[in-house]
């Protein structure tokens, strides 16, 4: 009777550890075959399941803000976490928008053809050739496909030499490719100091460093390419005009040089406006090339203004060991699960077998 009504109050909400130990102790031997079972499945599962090594880089980007003309309330905001400099920053594209950026088809489509290297020296090439043949894939993952394939014809890359995949329209193997590539690379913003953090996860380590170092870079060239397009524009444009005068300086000049060396013992009145002509218009033409210039060189002052700075606060390195798959903990906590779910199995049991 005292049983009962312990394990009454145990089921009823009432935890007593004295009862669930008793209960334990009990059935010992009915947790070997669950447990053991537990065991080599978790074992064989993770097994299967390839290991990843990740890789990651820090960068903390110079853009130009007005959160220091804020004052106090920018001070105030970085409290809770807000950063104010993003509201008077001039670039449409602020570290915050970075992740999206990287998750872009435009951003993720040339890092087909990087070139990787494994470290044991078995593979040299693109970085798609990496994931489509060397890469490998638990035995559910290749049954799955292997029925697929058997429903559709599989899909199968481009290979010819010089062959570029649009991103506008890629075919549904090169969608396939670009959506694994986008799950291996991932990147962060913290909010409040803007500070980049990019993870890269492949299935050998120098690849992933390899990958890790690229992203970084093609995301500098990006950010670098946007900044100063139009700057880079006004430079063009004022180089272009800027020669333009400076040939129809050199043009005047040698024309009114020629008219002298041609007039030059003639009085009349009507060679010496001519001559006079020909100066000015060699004078206007110095003023207006050297005003060009001028504003080249300011063009040029305002494009190195707008190259933004990268501080690189972790460099890309090759991991020394795997990040995952954690198989042991993982093992272990279904072994702890499944002893939770046999322990409240047999006491369950027991209260049925008590109640009749």
């Amino acid at each position: 009777m005292e049983s009962t009504n312990m394990l009454n109050a145990s089921l009823n909400g009432k935890i007593r550890l004295d009862l669930i130990v008793r209960t334990i102790y009990q059935c010992r031997k009915k947790y070997i075959l669950p447990l053991t079972l537990t065991f080599v499945i978790s074992s064989a599962i993770m097994l299967c399941i390839p290991r990843y090594y990740q890789v990651q880089v820090m960068l903390a980007p110079e853009y130009t803000n007005g959160g220091g003309n804020m004052g106090g309330l920018s001070s105030v905001a970085n409290m809770f976490g807000v950063n104010l400099g993003n509201m008077n920053s001039s670039d449409a594209i602020t570290p915050m928008f970075y992740p999206d950026l990287m998750s872009s088809t435009d951003f993720l489509v040339p890092l087909m053809d990087v070139q990787v290297e494994t470290e044991d020296g078995s593979f040299k090439g693109r970085y798609v050739d990496f994931i489509t043949k060397k890469q490998t894939a638990p035995f559910w993952t290749v049954a799955i496909a292997t029925v697929k394939n058997w429903i559709k014809a599989p899909g199968r890359l481009n290979q010819t030499k010089g062959y570029k995949p649009d991103p506008f329209r890629l075919t549904e193997i090169e969608d396939k490719v670009v959506k694994g590539i986008a799950s291996s690379i991932s990147c962060n913003v913290d909010k409040k100091t803007d500070v980049i953090t990019i993870t890269t996860t492949a299935q050998d380590p120098l690849v992933a460093a390899q990958l890790a170092d690229t992203v970084k870079q093609r995301l500098q060239d990006f950010i670098t390419d946007y900044r100063t397009k139009k700057a880079r524009n006004d430079v063009e444009h004022i180089t272009r005009i800027c020669q333009e005068a400076h040939q129809k300086y050199l043009d005047k000049c040698k024309e009114y040089a020629q008219f002298c060396d041609s007039h030059q013992d003639v009085y009349m009145q009507s060679y010496r406006t001519r001559q006079d002509q020909l100066e000015n218009e060699v004078q206007m033409a110095y003023t207006a090339y050297s005003s060009l210039a001028q504003q080249k060189i300011m063009a040029d002052s305002k494009l190195q203004e707008r190259i933004p700075a990268f501080t690189t606060l972790q460099n890309a390195s090759v991991p020394v060991k795997h990040a995952g798959p954690k198989r042991m903990i993982t093992v272990a906590a279904l072994m702890v699960l499944a002893f939770l779910v046999c322990t409240v199995l047999f006491m369950y049991r027991q209260k049925t077998e008590v109640e009749a």
